[in-house]
């Protein structure tokens, strides 16, 4: 984990230490299949046709968004798939903040919710600043106010 995010860093896509610390915290390996190599800079497989983006994308993202995702902040991530960046935003806004996934797929967000619960992000999740619901997020969500 710490040789992808050096990786990325050497790259100049992750440039700063508040990305890097939270891309070496919530491990990406949780977030994939177990016959996945978790830290190679590729989009992965997760089933019902879908991928997990390239750790570049996420780090670019997280990059992108960093100003946005400040402790008491709130994030959607619609798409959320298998929860690693939904994860992400969640530990970056922290417990003052709130964070909802949306996904589609109900199979995944299952996947996603069991993820979390491994990472650095659990206590989030168990405490409500950080959930993930299935719908389709271009209809909207009316579960928090973001």
């Amino acid at each position: 984990m710490e040789g992808m995010v050096q990786h990325l860093q050497s790259y100049g896509v992750i440039k700063s230490k508040k990305v890097a610390e939270v891309m070496e915290t919530i491990d990406r390996a949780l977030f994939v299949a177990e016959d996945t190599r978790p830290y190679l800079d590729s989009a992965s497989l997760i089933g019902y046709n879908a991928t997990i983006s390239a750790p570049h994308m996420h780090a670019m993202c997280l990059e992108l968004l960093e100003n946005y995702l400040n402790p008491g902040m709130h994030a959607l991530d619609v798409g959320s798939g298998t929860g690693y960046l939904t994860a992400c935003f969640a530990f970056m806004v922290g417990a003052q903040g709130r964070v909802v996934g949306v996904e589609h797929i109900p199979e995944l967000a299952e996947f996603s919710i069991g993820n979390i619960e491994e990472s650095a992000s659990a206590p989030l999740l168990k405490e409500g600043s950080l959930s993930i619901h299935v719908g389709d997020g271009r209809q909207g969500v009316r579960v928090c106010t973001i």
